[in-house]
């Protein structure tokens, strides 16, 4: 007899989200109103769960079915729009959906990083000279400092014209979910690009963040190929966090 789907719930701090209104007011109102859209990676991540609910949101569920190391998931709880502290400078990055779930092995921490076309954010290159130059304006800045610690933890030279090229918000994304499981003692974290293909989204863009994803997991990960939707790839392991898997689902809206 199969596996009994996982039930779980989603909530903003103690709130529970049941509504889209419910999800945006406690998530995008405010300065983030602009990004909540129909058609846009946040609005369709917030609709996709909340019409799974209590189920898991079905193309997470396969990413993490494909997975040999994870087994039929227990339960679930899920918040959206969470800051995760990866260092001890201010300005933790933001995850748009973290999800803790539990098997017969124990807690897996998942962070779903959920995308249209929008990009991963700016090239390695282009922040790291931000940083430099908001370090001349304000000598407190720490954004020199949070770039040069997540690359010696990748073991990675910001010197070199491949490690320029790649998406930094890839990186904050992967410390955070590797930082929030250990947090939480899960020996696993999981990391989902989520993509979703609206009519408001453009095939070259979807392109671009394919190539951007597969080139980090190439040289960050030693990954080689292309990761397709439905796919999980790792165990990666980092300076002694818990075991890394990244994987990619993808929702036609």
């Amino acid at each position: 007899m199969p596996d009994a789907p996982a039930i779980g719930t989603i909530h903003k701090g103690n709130r529970p989200l049941t509504t889209l209104d419910q999800w945006r007011l406690a998530c995008f109102d405010g300065p983030k109103r602009p990004h909540w859209r129909d058609g846009r990676s946040a609005k369709e991540n917030a609709r996709t769960w909340l019409e799974a609910a209590p189920d898991l949101q079905p193309d997470i569920a396969k990413v993490l079915a494909a997975c040999r190391d994870i087994g039929p998931l227990r339960r679930w709880h899920a918040e959206p729009e969470v800051l995760i502290k990866i260092d001890t400078f201010r300005g933790p990055p933001n995850i748009d959906l973290l999800v803790v779930a539990e098997d017969d092995h124990g807690p897996i921490v998942i962070a779903i990083e959920a995308k249209a076309d929008e990009c991963f954010g700016e090239k390695l290159a282009g922040q790291y000279q931000h940083a430099r130059e908001e370090r001349i304006r304000n000598s407190r800045s720490n954004a020199v400092a949070r770039i040069e610690a997540l690359l010696d933890r990748f073991a990675l030279d910001i010197k070199r014209s491949h490690v320029q090229q790649l998406r930094y918000q890839l990186f904050t994304a992967t410390a955070a979910v590797l930082a929030e499981a250990q947090h939480r003692s899960s020996a696993r974290a999981v990391l989902i690009v989520h993509e979703f293909v609206t009519p408001l989204t453009f095939p070259e863009k979807r392109e671009r963040n394919a190539a951007d994803l597969d080139r980090f997991l190439a040289t960050v990960l030693d990954r080689e190929g292309h990761l397709a939707p439905g796919q999980v790839a790792g165990p990666f392991f980092v300076q002694g966090a818990p075991a890394l898997y990244v994987g990619k689902a993808q929702t036609v809206v």
